[in-house]
Order: C-alpha cells, then structure tokens, then sequence
C-alpha cells in the first residue's frame, strides 16, 4: 500500500480546486472574486484529508462527492444569481480535468496516483498541469456559448403574439444588436424563420420559403397582399462584417420580451435561423426581479408606465 502524505494531499488537491473554480467563473464570464475561490478550495482540500482518514472511508462515495461539490460551489458562488447553472459547469469542468488527467497520463505513460477520484502523492506534474490546461481549453471551447449565455441570464422566455395566435420562444439578450424601427425607435426583435412560421397566419406561413426571405423586398409585396394588417416595411441594417442588407419586419398584436410588454411591437423576419439554443434576438432593455419562493421571475411591465421601454 502506498505512503500517503496528508499535507501534499490538502495541497495538491486545494490548489487543483481552486484552479478548477477559476476556469469555471471565467467560462461563465462572472466577476471573479478569488478569496471565496478559496475558501471553496479548502473545503475540497479538507475533504480529500478526510477520505484518507481510518474510518472515513465512506466519504468517497459518490453521494457524498456530490454533496461536497455542491458545498464548494456554494462557497465559491454563494453570491452568485444562477448558482444551479454554476455548480453544474463546476462538475463539467471537473469532469473535462478528470478525462483530460487520465488520457495524458496514457499518453505520457506515466501514472498519476488517484484514490477515489483523490490525487494524494508523487503527482507527475508535468502532466497535471498540462490536463489542466487542456481541460480549460476544451471546456471553453465547447461549453462557453451555451453555458455562458445560460449563467449569464441572457437568454429568457418571448411571449408574441400575431393575429391573435401566441407563440412562445426563447430569446437572446444580444447588446451588439442596434436594430431599431426607425418610426418610434423602439428595438426590433429578430425572429428565425421556424419561429416565424409558427407564428403567422397559415396564409402567410406558406410564403415564407428560404428563396422568399432572401428576398425580402418581393416578400413584402406577397404579404401586403395576403395579410395587409401585418403592416410588411423594410428595415435597413448593417453586420458586424460591415454588410448591409434589408429585413422584412412585420406588426405583433403584443409583445413580452424581457420582463416588458409592448403593444403593436415590431419583429423581423431572419433569413437563416438565428442560433442554436436560441431562436430569436434582442437589442433592448430587459429586466429581471428576484421573488420570494423562486430563482428568477420575468416581470411583465406596461410601456406606458416605463420611461425606458426602448433604447
């Protein structure tokens, strides 16, 4: 049975916790705050003492190994909004750290000694430290899009409604996005075309074939045609690319975009889908209200009693 020494254990491990906090808090692009990094560091460190411990054993079960990452992420997090969202890219990351350890260390043929998920002694750091760069990398690659968006609050539930028909859809909070109705300047929410199908009239659902919205300024002749009360008008924009084009918006009856609720509100119509966990985009305010007995609540607010409803 092989020497294990507790205070390499406490640090090795402390400072590998840490490590792992980090990357997480700068994935989700959260304001770092590194002393309550370590204290959730220390709390990883102490446990990991304690599995080596006599009759401690049983602290390596896989219930208590997610009770302790919850118990890290707590104090690490703590002050944080989304804490759920946090903890389960932690255990992501973690995980990403774990496979990445075991496959450099194939790799490199050399060990790295782990005893229930622990690290304890003669840790081949070369290769730890490489896993952890590897890991961070990969998670950042793979993971920052969806689970910064998600830890962020940048995404949020749309209520639209259209000729009387409510569609519901997720949306994403996108600052860049300076699309505005030239008319009252308020921000103009831009739709992917499976959304905008459901949401439109059969008569006018039919229209929109990928040719049609690539054409935007012939799609508007069709729809004055069939659905004259969606009031169809043009709107210039200008990509990130420097690229300038047409958008066709049309008129909603309602609008909850949010936490704010817009009447005769205007949308656009994408001529490709907009993204993948999300299928529309917003440029303007939105506001959240933390209630009793829940995380977060969309708080649907009159324009008329808000001096801010557009940007």
């Amino acid at each position: 049975m092989p020497t294990v020494y507790l205070d390499s254990v406490f640090f090795l491990n402390g400072l590998m916790d840490y490590l792992l906090l980090l990357v997480a808090a700068r994935i989700a692009g959260i304001p770092l705050c590194r002393r309550r990094y370590v204290l959730g560091a220390l709390v990883g460190a102490v446990y990991a003492v304690g599995v080596f411990l006599p009759g401690l054993h049983w602290l390596g079960e896989p219930p208590v190994k997610a009770a302790v990452l919850v118990v890290m992420a707590v104090a690490a997090y703590g002050r944080q909004q989304r804490m759920l969202r946090l903890t389960l890219l932690f255990a992501a990351v973690s995980c990403a750290m774990a496979g990445c350890v075991l496959t450099l260390s194939l790799v490199a043929g050399s060990r790295v000694p782990v005893q229930q998920g622990i690290f304890y002694t003669d840790v081949d750091g070369t290769v730890l430290l490489t896993a952890a760069a590897a890991a961070y990398f990969l998670t950042r690659l793979l993971l920052r899009g969806i689970l910064r968006h998600g830890v962020e609050g940048t995404r949020f539930p749309v209520r639209l409604c259209v000729s009387g028909r409510v569609t519901t859809c997720t949306a994403l909070h996108d600052t860049g996005n300076g699309l505005r109705d030239p008319l009252d300047d308020r921000p103009v929410l831009v739709l992917s075309p499976s959304v905008a199908k459901s949401a439109l009239p059969r008569e006018v659902e039919e229209l929109l074939t990928p040719e049609a919205l690539a054409a935007p300024d012939e799609l508007l002749q069709s729809i004055l045609k069939k659905a004259p009360a969606l009031a169809p008008r043009l709107l210039p924009y200008r990509s990130v690319g420097k690229e300038r084009g047409l958008m066709l918006t049309l008129r909603s009856d309602w609008m909850e975009v949010g936490g704010r609720s817009y009447t005769g509100q205007r949308f656009a119509l994408s001529p490709t889908e907009v993204g993948t966990d999300y299928s529309a985009l917003w440029g303007g305010a939105v506001r959240e209200e933390r209630v009793r007995g829940a995380n977060f609540k969309l708080v649907s607010e009159h324009p008329a009693k808000s001096r801010d409803s557009s940007l």
